[in-house]
């Protein structure tokens, strides 16, 4: 049986089910290798860190689930690595990151041999208007993104896209707060740096962002 079929089989367990048990029990069923607290924590944050990975490598969603899968296995047998029951969504998403970090440097290897996920070149798209131009500005954002180094990509995905406070950053990555500043000021630097250095993308936000500023601002974080 193949990891997904293993952890597919997992799914019907309910939520409301899962959200019941503490996380500390949760963590004391996996390490006495209980079936029922494999299934629970799967139900309970597979959403989130698949999110999480659709968020940060904009890639097909058999991608992501394979990788979704991996880290569930990785965190299922490094059970006796948990130092702190109550802190099992961190150790989760530690462990997301980590994945993450691997199949982006596998990326950046095929990057510079010049090779696709297939070892095929894309085709060039034919332009479609306004929708290939909404596109073709994701994937500048992507090029952009992918040309960060792998730790400052994953603080940028998970500060801006995933919206954590620098604290959960830190957490997440297993740094220091100070750390994980640094990283994300770098990447936030390199992203705005590319992006000025852009002209059809300086363009494209001109004409479909000039309408932000009109709409008010409230309160509260910027």
């Amino acid at each position: 049986m193949g990891k997904i079929d293993r952890l597919d089989s997992v799914s019907f367990i309910s939520s409301s089910v899962a959200a019941g048990r503490p996380d500390a029990e949760l963590v004391a069923g996996l390490q006495a290798d209980q079936a029922w607290a494999r299934r629970e924590i799967w139900v309970r944050y597979s959403g989130r860190v698949r999110r999480y990975l659709a968020r940060a490598l904009g890639r097909p969603s058999h991608d992501v689930e394979d990788l979704t899968q991996e880290v569930f296995l990785r965190l299922f047998v490094r059970r006796g690595a948990i130092r702190q029951p109550e802190a099992l969504r961190e150790f989760t998403m530690a462990v997301a990151s980590h994945v993450l970090k691997w199949n982006l440097r596998s990326r950046w290897v095929r990057r510079k041999v010049r090779l696709s996920d297939d070892g095929e070149l894309p085709e060039p798209a034919a332009d479609r208007g306004q929708e290939e131009e909404a596109n073709d500005a994701l994937r500048r954002c992507r090029v952009i993104l992918d040309g960060l180094g792998a730790r400052e990509q994953v603080a940028f995905v998970l500060r801006f896209m995933e919206e954590m406070t620098m604290e959960e950053v830190a957490a997440t990555m297993r740094v220091s707060l100070s750390s994980a500043k640094r990283l994300v000021n770098r990447a936030t630097t390199a992203v705005a740096e590319r992006v000025g250095s852009d002209a059809d993308l300086r363009r494209y936000f001109a004409t479909n962002t000039g309408n932000a500023g009109s709409t008010g601002k409230k309160g509260g974080r910027p």
